[in-house]
């Protein structure tokens, strides 16, 4: 049988509807390290223009403002995160109902 390399198994043959929401979960996880890399990013350079300010009341603003956002941002992807659970319990969506959020090991 002739096989593609790329795909872990041949579960897009047997079960597409399985393939389809294996594929669902990993684009989902995918993004949500995404954004949580972006937060960290955001986060750790707005913490940098706070101690570089030199007490400068406009750029120490614009530090709690950048922070500020940065926190929003990581409520926003922890919402959708919520929400997407809701909507595959909901619907019986299988790829979201399982959908969980990854954790890197080292």
């Amino acid at each position: 049988m002739i096989t593609n390399p790329l795909l872990k198994d041949n579960r897009s043959i047997t079960d597409p509807k399985g393939y389809t929401n294996s594929v669902l979960g990993t684009i989902f996880s995918f993004f949500f390290i995404i954004g949580i890399l972006y937060f960290a990013w955001h986060f750790i350079f707005a913490a940098y223009h706070w101690i570089a300010a030199e007490g400068d009341s406009k750029k120490i603003t614009d530090a709690k403002n950048e922070i500020t956002y940065a926190i929003i941002g990581l409520a926003v992807i922890f919402s959708v995160f919520a929400v997407l659970k809701v909507i595959g319990l909901a619907l019986g969506i299988t790829g979201l109902e399982t959908l969980s959020l990854p954790i890197p090991t080292i």
